[in-house]
């Protein structure tokens, strides 16, 4: 663990070139902690240098040593009127399209629920597909069905199939062949 940050040690270790207290990612986690109140900082002065300080934009970001895209950018975030336009901005996607939608997953759970409550029904994917079919309503893919399940933690495993492996019906040991009984030391009779 290293001690001055608290983060526990990973494969990306350089204690042999860092000293034995420090790791790769913990140097990058306060490179970046440092870094961040600067650059908001830069943002913060580049605009009010612009906007208050009537400089051209050209002078401000080669005079902070940035690109025009990157003024400009800022200059846009602040012309939104947001208190927070100088703080970085989640990059995650805002929707999963491969996101099943509520209904469609309710649905699924329900019909698996319907047939786990019914003797000798099966309740694997083709089932609840066929199930969702016959009331006339669109179904998902096997897999979106199976990924449903297995979210929910309904995919069990079939505990009558046996271990998966080869089992030879003969075993043969290399010390129990036969050889011709003269002792001739002929090929081993099989």
């Amino acid at each position: 663990m290293c001690q001055d940050i608290g983060y526990p040690n990973s494969i990306f270790c350089y204690r042999k070139t860092l000293g034995p207290d420090w790791c790769y990612h913990a140097l990058l986690i306060q490179n970046y902690q440092r870094r961040a109140p600067m650059e908001e900082e830069m943002r913060q002065t580049a605009i009010s240098r612009h906007i208050q300080g009537g400089e051209s934009p050209k002078d401000v970001y080669t005079s902070l040593n940035r690109s025009k895209k990157w003024f400009f950018k800022w200059l846009t975030r602040y012309r939104t009127g947001s208190p927070d336009w100088f703080k970085e901005q989640s990059r995650a996607p805002k929707t999963r399209p491969s996101e099943i939608d509520k209904e469609s997953k309710d649905l699924i759970l329900l019909t698996r629920q319907q047939l786990a409550d019914a003797p000798y029904a099966q309740i694997g994917v083709s089932a609840i597909k066929w199930e969702i079919k016959k009331q006339g309503l669109s179904f998902p893919s096997d897999r979106t069905i199976n990924r449903v399940l297995k979210r929910e933690g309904l995919v069990k495993k079939n505990s009558l199939r046996v271990q998966r492996g080869r089992i030879p019906l003969l075993h043969r040991n290399p010390g129990m062949q036969q050889y011709p009984p003269d002792g001739s030391g002929g090929a081993a009779l099989h």
